[in-house]
């Protein structure tokens, strides 16, 4: 794979996608005395304090959510972002219950234009206590007719602007070809800066890749 491809997705997904509410803004309680109040409107939170807020609570265990993209209702895989790059409209992604590896279903990408790669992504943000530890991301996939750079695991490490710190995309051990399912690790350290961890399941190039049962620890 050509390192310009390589860079071109990698710049793409530095934007990323989070669904994560946004926050909501409760201004506290003034106290009480037997001095007139004057309603003062409060001050918006601070871009930092707001950031703190949606912190997990220090040692809570790291988790993904909706691991086995489990479908809603609508079909929908809740909790998982949708991404393409450039243009999009080159891949699809379903939830799939005749092919799954565990039930009620897997998720499945399949490409069927011309943009080089699509991916299902959730982003999870760092807790302080978690710097400098190593994030295990864990998986079963599965291809078929998986042409070009292939199908991975990722994991990215991004700080508070959005800018990539570092990544691990299985460069040297991607899924190509047609093959059964087969469970797959990766591993990240995450850097003493990073505010968020991008983690997903990725496609480059045609054919149809499906993922089950992901699921995300801290290692050490």
């Amino acid at each position: 794979m050509k390192n310009s491809i390589f860079y071109s997705w990698a710049i793409v997904l530095l934007t990323g996608c989070s669904t994560q509410p946004h926050d909501t803004y409760n201004p506290p309680v003034p106290v009480t005395s037997t001095e007139t109040q004057v309603n003062v409107p409060a001050a918006l939170p601070s871009q930092f304090a707001r950031r703190h807020a949606r912190r997990a609570a220090p040692n809570a265990a790291i988790s993904l959510k909706n691991g086995s993209f489990n479908p809603d209702n609508q079909g929908k895989m809740n909790a998982w972002a949708t991404i393409e790059h450039a243009s999009g409209n080159s891949y699809t992604f379903v939830a799939d219950p005749e092919n799954a590896f565990s039930a009620p279903s897997s998720a499945r990408i399949r490409r069927h234009g011309s943009e080089p790669f699509g991916l299902l992504q959730q982003s999870i943000i760092i807790h302080p206590t978690w710097h400098n530890k190593t994030a295990q991301l864990s998986g079963l996939l599965k291809s078929e007719n998986i042409n070009g750079a292939g199908g991975a695991l990722i994991l990215r490490a991004d700080d508070g602007s959005g800018k990539i710190l570092t990544w691990n995309f299985m460069q040297n051990a991607r899924v190509i070809g047609t093959q059964d399912w087969k469970r797959y690790t990766i591993e990240l350290k995450i850097p003493p800066t990073a505010y968020s961890l991008k983690v997903g399941v990725m496609l480059e190039d045609g054919g149809t890749l499906w993922a089950d049962d992901l699921a995300i620890e801290l290692i050490d």
